[in-house]
């Protein structure tokens, strides 16, 4: 399971100790929004952030993490609506002050009459619904994510009989997002979650109870101060109380300081003959190489999109170093975009263009190391808007195509490009580099034949002729 934290190194409010920089708020210890029966509705202040308004900050971090995924979407009513047939809604406040907002997804809005659905909350206590967003993304919103993309690029699969798994069930399950007062707890009591196996060990208390046929949400969350810990699951948006009493009697790590880590998962039925789970209709399908994964390789049979190859490096070599262990201690954030790792680097992933012989350009995403400082003035460029013509430096993070691992640590220069639409979020596109290899790599005109080999369909058909 990822380790992620939701603080941005460098931004300092009220008190805060900063971890990690790819977020900003923290996520409500409340529960969330019940599927079976309400509460007391909270009234919406003057001061509240309209429904619509707060999707558009869902709809940008969610772009943030998987450029493309809001490719045509539309607000209206209280919803985000994606014409592949995902949705996300803001439901009436159940419980919390005006800066609290529940949220439901809906991975297939064609399943009717009643749209399967799984719920969550998310509160900004620095005041800006902006750091709510993001916080609802690195949890449900990874999950939603996952639920529809199936490869491992936006949370972690889990198969029931493996020793993280709940048996009889699917496991879809986000990273470990930890808050508090200081970074060096939040870490801690994030690896003492991940290390206690929650789910697996508490598994007996709960799932005699997953009703949906489709896919049920589970909240795990454990914090507070010292002396005054909570445990508690939330199963379909309801507080478990069987659960968090089991989950209570797990002996979780006691932090020194206020201190709290929480992650979402979804649990789909297992077939009887044990094949794997039935998926919504709905997909992604993003578009171009960002659709591409798993370690330079493509989602197409093996085979690159012809007239558009591309491939995209699922991690930077530092980090494939690591063993799982390591990994879980020292990545303290991990989305689409960037990762961070206690001890080792932050870095980016961007897109280097190699050009072709016969016109075509090979696209590669990979990963760069950067700065902390760097990561900071992204994020925040990308949610101003302002990322395009923005340039800065790192160094080059991946073994790539035919020339391997020359190109580790080669300096270069990386610039944002425009968004293929006016909400999309452009690449940010290496444009130059000192290193005499990777400015050749750059430069110059390749061979198909070199660089793509026999994953090129064009060697197998022949070339395409237009007219």
């Amino acid at each position: 399971m990822r380790v992620r934290s939701l603080v941005i190194e460098g931004w300092q409010p009220a008190g805060w100790h900063i971890q990690s920089p790819d977020m900003s708020g923290m996520v409500s210890i409340c529960g969330m929004f019940g599927m079976r029966r309400r509460r007391g509705t909270v009234e919406s202040g003057s001061d509240r952030l309209p429904d619509l308004d707060f999707l558009a900050l869902v709809r940008a971090s969610l772009e943030a993490c998987a450029p493309g995924v809001t490719r045509g979407a539309e607000l209206k009513g209280n919803s985000l609506a994606s014409p592949r047939g995902w949705a996300v809604a803001v439901t009436p406040p159940q419980h919390g002050d005006n800066s609290h907002y529940d949220l439901v997804a809906l991975p297939d809005v064609t399943v009717q009459p009643d749209v399967p659905c799984f719920l969550d909350c998310a509160v900004a206590f620095s005041g800006d619904p902006r750091y709510a967003a993001e916080a609802w993304t690195q949890t449900a919103g990874a999950c939603l994510l996952e639920l529809l993309d199936r490869r491992g690029r936006f949370a972690e699969h889990v198969g029931p009989g493996q020793g993280r798994g709940v048996p009889g069930w699917h496991t879809i399950t986000s990273g470990a997002v930890a808050f508090g007062l200081d970074s060096d707890e939040n870490r801690r009591l994030q690896i003492a979650v991940l290390e206690a196996n929650v789910l697996h060990r508490v598994a007996a208390s709960f799932t005699a109870d997953l009703e949906s046929p489709f896919f049920n949400g589970v909240k795990v969350f454990y914090g507070g101060q010292p002396g005054a810990m909570e445990a508690e699951i939330r199963v379909n948006g309801e507080r478990h109380d069987a659960a968090s009493a089991a989950m209570a009697t797990l002996n979780l790590l006691e932090p020194a300081t206020f201190t709290t880590v929480r992650y979402y998962a979804l649990l789909l039925p297992v077939p009887a003959g044990g094949e794997a789970p039935d998926y919504p209709a709905t997909s992604l399908a993003l578009d171009g190489a960002a659709d591409r994964v798993d370690d330079a390789t493509c989602s197409c049979g093996g085979h690159p999109d012809p007239e558009h190859p591309g491939f995209d490096l699922s991690l930077p070599q530092l980090i494939t170093e690591l063993s799982g262990e390591e990994r879980a201690q020292r990545v303290t954030v991990h989305t689409e975009a960037m990762i961070v790792a206690q001890d080792v680097g932050n870095f980016l992933k961007v897109r280097l263009p190699v050009q072709l012989e016969d016109g075509r350009t090979v696209n590669y995403l990979c990963w760069l190391y950067v700065d902390a400082a760097v990561i900071e003035e992204v994020v925040e460029r990308v949610h101003d808007g302002t990322s395009s013509g923005h340039r800065f430096t790192g160094l080059f993070c991946n073994a790539l195509g035919p020339w391997g691992e020359a190109l580790l640590r080669a300096p270069v220069v990386v610039q944002g490009q425009p968004g293929s639409k006016p909400d999309a979020v452009g690449y940010f596109e290496v444009i130059e580099s000192s290193d005499p290899l990777l400015k050749k790599v750059l430069r110059d005109r390749w061979p198909a034949s070199y660089i793509l080999g026999d994953q090129d369909l064009r060697l197998r058909r022949g070339p395409t002729h237009h007219g």
